[in-house]
């Protein structure tokens, strides 16, 4: 039985972490947070009629096989401060608030996730500065946490703008790639809010859609509405609703909107913990600073990678990166 070790407590890290306990060998999982899940676990279900597969739930499923398996220990509040190979393994220092550890393993696999684009970079978006103007992370967290039903927290028939790709696809002012995960993100996020709320009214301002959208594929909106052009400013007017004002693609003129809130989906960004750790391991990143990986290996032997630290992705298909590098990893060490 060989000792592993994963980084990150996200949806890659515990997929990853289950299958080579399935596999019997013993996992030391690191998350560097109090609390296992990564960004999803404040996620909300965004079943309406029937399973929209946002993959919330699984998140949650695999946090508590993870919590429940034996061969796997979970170490939280966790941060890698020093790595070291030991000829075919490694010796990795640990250091956290219970205080430090140092344990040889005989392979990694990093899953360290990702961070998102600052909207407070984008002061005419009015983020931080007006009170609902808010992330959709924000959004994700707030309603979660809501005592009572959502109507109470977002008001009586609220009009909610959701605006993708801030600071994606921007050469000037964010990152040039398209962060992938928001088109669909952001239908199912719309069509819940109108699922939920009586009344509500949502806008979902784009760029334009990936082709793979089924939205686009079919033809169907659904419940909410989709205005091709970017929001260049969000203020607030004299009666304290947002006016979002925008370039209509559509119609190749300026217009304006009015709503109560103002929902921001920033773009995905690689983790520093991703670029400390790949630095202290050798590990080759790609020219926008994520994980250079093919299929879940990197350049440096005995080291795998998973998740959105190689890149966005949907948290179904950073579950199933971290099946493959657990995969790739066991075939390593067989064959070593």
């Amino acid at each position: 039985m060989a000792r592993i070790m994963v980084v990150g407590g996200g949806p890659a890290g515990l997929a990853a972490a289950l299958q080579l306990a399935a596999n019997h060998q013993e996992v030391i999982l690191v998350e560097k947070e109090e609390t296992l899940g990564g960004s999803p676990r404040i996620y909300n279900c965004k079943a309406v009629d029937e399973c929209r597969r946002c993959g919330a739930c699984l998140v949650a499923e695999r946090v508590y096989q993870v919590r429940s398996n034996q061969l796997i220990q979970v170490m939280t509040g966790c941060h890698i401060s020093a790595v070291r190979r030991n000829q075919s393994a490694f010796q990795v220092d640990l250091g956290g608030a219970s205080g430090a550890a140092r344990i040889d393993v005989s392979g990694i696999i990093l899953a360290t996730g990702f961070e998102l684009f600052d909207p407070g970079l984008r002061g005419e978006m009015g983020y931080r500065r007006l009170e609902r103007v808010v992330t959709a992370r924000d959004l994700e967290e707030k309603l979660m946490n809501a005592p009572g039903d959502w109507e109470e927290e977002l008001g009586i028939m609220p009009r909610i703008a959701i605006i993708r790709c801030l600071g994606s696809r921007e050469n000037s002012r964010g990152v040039p790639y398209c962060s992938r995960v928001c088109c669909l993100y952001s239908e199912k996020l719309g069509r819940l809010l109108v699922d939920r709320i009586p009344g509500a009214t949502v806008d979902i301002f784009m760029m334009d859609g990936q082709r793979y959208h089924s939205v686009y594929a079919t033809g169907d909106p659904g419940p909410v509405t989709y205005i091709r052009g970017m929001p260049s400013r969000v203020y607030s007017s004299y009666d304290q609703t947002l006016i979002v004002k925008y370039e209509d693609s559509a119609r190749s003129e300026v217009r304006q909107g009015r709503y109560d809130w103002v929902v921001l989906c920033p773009a995905v960004l690689p983790a520093h913990s991703s670029q400390a750790v790949g630095d202290m391991l050798g590990i080759a990143r790609d020219k926008w600073g994520f994980i250079d990986s093919v299929d879940g290996s990197t350049n440096q032997e005995g080291v795998f990678a998973a998740g959105c630290c190689t890149g966005p992705k949907t948290i179904v298909e950073s579950l199933g990166s971290g099946q493959t590098a657990a995969e790739l990893l066991l075939t390593h060490l067989s064959s070593a």
